[in-house]
């Protein structure tokens, strides 16, 4: 007879996990799937349909084929195999990883350059995903150096319309609508259709926020409990409070992506300025170059330098180190501003969740309090612990004692009612008719008034 388990009656123990709370064996990486518009295997997308489609990202697998030979991964792994049953086709690759059920998925503008030296600026539809780089050794790789990335769509769901371009007289497939069917890894040597396509470790999405991971799961936590506090809508100041707060969310990712994007676009400027500089005195040492006695061509060009030409050599120098300096002073007050934002919104988010706990707790204590059959004895652990516990774990474990316990719920419930009903009766209010008159009620004074004045 084979092994059962049943489920028994009692209410599952859910385990509270963080939503940081995942396998280390895993690496988060980045991946540009796809541009928008024409692309070299002629088909076009738009930035509508790719957005539709973006919803179907979540939860694909990244695969990949990987050749132990090149220390790289390959291409699709396609394989045709003739034999004497006809024509087959396989596929040499194997899952490393996937999209994550909660991944972000947004889009980003980059400028591509071609073989020709030619640059173009492209829009790539992103997101992120996670690699089994601790089960698998040739993923770190990706983690690494990066690999080229080609997306596959499912070819039931793909639906498009093939049209002309009246420009270049060429043939586009025009993509309506598909879903992701997988994520591939390719070798650094194979071409993906959509050029700057890669999987990379995290380096856009890490610079959403300006501040380390505990902000991000501390934001996390408030925004649960701000979830937590509009659904139950019972109180206007709480109200209120998760209002200002939402809005302090939404001002400062609005405005960090942008400051991200401005320093990643001045950083290349700099960069190139610092080669400028750098490489002027290495021409310089080429001609100091001297054997012993002799006179060196630097002496002459020294000479010729006028004083015109050292101002000249000059002046970029200044006008780097203020450019600098300015660069550094905004960033600067964009930091100080962030964190008084965030401190800000860390005061009103202990606020609110000292209200949540306080309402949790008045909630909890009335929800044992409702298990009247029960003794305080037996409520003692659930009270000590009340903070510990959820509304569905109190109420489950003092169901539970009442199963052990055998209560009897219809003698509970007979008792009750007979306690109600003498309650009910010693609330009759009775009054003595007597000759203090401040006890007279004053209905019952008017009618003896009546009656004397009819006498």
């Amino acid at each position: 007879m084979m092994h059962q388990s049943i489920a028994t009656i009692a209410s599952p123990e859910f385990i509270n996990l963080q939503p940081l709370d995942i396998n280390p064996l895993m690496s988060k990486c980045e991946i540009k799937v796809l541009y928008l518009g024409e692309n070299r295997n002629h088909s076009y997308i738009t930035e509508d349909v790719a957005r539709d489609m973006a919803k179907t990202l979540r939860g694909a697998p990244i695969v990949g084929y990987y050749k132990e030979e090149n220390e790289d991964f390959a291409d699709h792994g396609e394989q045709v195999i003739f034999d004497d049953e006809g024509i087959k086709f396989n596929c040499l690759t194997k899952p490393y990883g996937f999209v994550a059920p909660d991944a972000q998925v947004w889009f980003q503008e980059f400028e591509d350059t071609d073989e020709f030296g030619n640059k173009i600026t492209r829009k790539y539809l992103m997101t992120t995903g996670y690699l089994w780089t601790g089960q698998y050794e040739e993923a770190k790789r990706v983690i690494e150096k990066g690999n080229n990335q080609s997306m596959e769509l499912d070819e039931e769901s793909l639906q498009g319309h093939w049209s002309t371009d009246n420009k270049t007289g060429m043939d586009f497939f025009i993509i309506n609508d598909a879903i992701f069917s997988k994520l591939c890894i390719l070798g650094e040597d194979v071409e993906p259709c959509f050029e700057g396509a890669r999987v990379t470790a995290p380096q856009i999405s890490n610079s959403f926020s300006k501040v380390d991971e505990g902000f991000k799961q501390t934001l996390f936590t408030m925004m649960q409990d701000l979830k937590f506090a509009l659904e139950g809508g019972k109180n206007m100041e709480l109200e209120e409070k998760t209002n200002e707060v939402v809005e302090e969310v939404a001002a400062i990712e609005e405005e960090t992506p942008v400051a991200e994007e401005e320093a990643v676009v001045e950083e290349p400027v700099v960069e190139a300025e610092e080669v400028a500089t750098e490489e002027e005195p290495s021409i310089e040492a080429e001609f100091t170059a001297e054997e012993d006695g002799e006179e060196t061509p630097s002496e002459e060009i020294e000479e010729n330098v006028t004083a015109e030409d050292a101002e000249e050599e000059v002046e970029p120098e200044v006008e780097e180190t203020e450019e600098e300096a300015s660069e550094e002073e905004v960033s600067l007050e964009e930091y100080q501003a962030l964190k008084s934002s965030y401190a800000d919104l860390e005061s009103k988010y202990n606020e609110l969740l000292e209200f949540k706990n306080a309402v949790e707790l008045k909630e909890k204590s009335a929800l044992i309090d409702s298990f009247y059959m029960l003794s305080e004895e037996d409520k003692k652990e659930v009270r000590e612990n009340i903070n510990s516990y959820s509304k569905d774990e109190i109420e489950a474990k003092l169901s539970v004692i009442c199963v052990r316990n055998k209560v009897n719920f219809e003698q509970d419930n007979s008792d009750k009612n007979d306690i109600n009903v003498e309650e009910e009766n010693s609330a009759i209010t009775t009054f003595n008719l007597n000759n203090n008159e401040e006890s007279i009620p004053a209905w019952i004074s008017a009618c003896i008034n009546t009656q004397n004045s009819k006498k």
